[in-house]
């Protein structure tokens, strides 16, 4: 009679475990499903975030410059000049005759950098630009550009030197 205590009382016992983790268990579960979709819901809520900071970034930044603009640098030079170092920064701002011509020119911005970049540090051989010599790399960066890409460039702009 031991024995079959000792096994019914082993079963209730197992039973009264399952019971009771299942009770306890419950909750806690539903407590990791809540935390779980709470996390993926504030993760996806940040990405989105994200994503709509750099749109508009870029829907301000095409509004103020214009959408036929497409901007190549900043160009960083270092030159020494009259045996005193000179640090500037050029950006420049490509206006293209259509926003198509725009569209086709985006995957060629290094081709254009390539033609801008020397023409940049000969604007600043000599040290700090004139006004005249401004002009004369703008006018020369349209020639070139013109050269590459004929119809497709109307001006060009500096858009920030320092």
């Amino acid at each position: 009679m031991t024995k079959q205590w000792l096994g019914f009382r082993g079963a209730l016992l197992a039973l009264a475990l399952v019971l009771g983790m299942g009770i306890v268990s419950a909750p806690v579960l539903e407590l990791r499903a809540e935390e779980k979709s709470t996390t993926e819901r504030k993760d996806a809520e940040k990405s989105q975030k994200k994503k709509d900071k750099e749109f508009n970034r870029e829907i301000l930044y095409r509004h103020a410059v214009g959408p036929k603009v497409l901007a190549l640098g900043p160009f960083s030079i270092s030159l020494f000049v009259q045996g005193q170092p000179l640090e500037a920064r050029i950006r420049v701002a490509v206006q293209t005759t259509t926003e198509l011509a725009r569209t086709q020119l985006e995957p060629q911005k290094n081709v254009m950098n390539g033609i801008v970049y020397p023409l940049a540090v000969r604007l600043f051989e000599q040290g700090r630009p004139t006004t005249e010599q401004i002009r004369v790399f703008k006018e020369d960066t349209r020639v070139k550009l013109l050269e590459r890409y004929p119809s497709m460039i109307d001006d060009v702009f500096i858009e920030s030197m320092i």
